[in-house]
């Protein structure tokens, strides 16, 4: 038998992937968002202090392209 949380992720799944590509981009950026102001709010810094470790803790998301 499902407990309810597996049920309810299930269907949050479902949800998420009936999104188009640039709705699911907006998801995911919203909730990075909240994600943020959170850690912010609890550390006593700035949502950018915070976004600028993200990026030092994961450069791969901020490596240029060469051509």
């Amino acid at each position: 038998m499902k407990t309810i949380m597996e049920i309810r992720k299930k269907y949050e799944r479902e949800e998420f992937l009936k999104l188009s590509p640039l709705g699911r981009i907006r998801v995911m950026h919203a909730i990075m968002s909240e994600i943020i102001a959170i850690r912010a709010k609890g550390e006593g810094v700035s949502e950018y202090e915070i976004y600028r470790r993200y990026l030092k803790d994961n450069p791969r998301h901020y490596q240029k392209v060469s051509n």
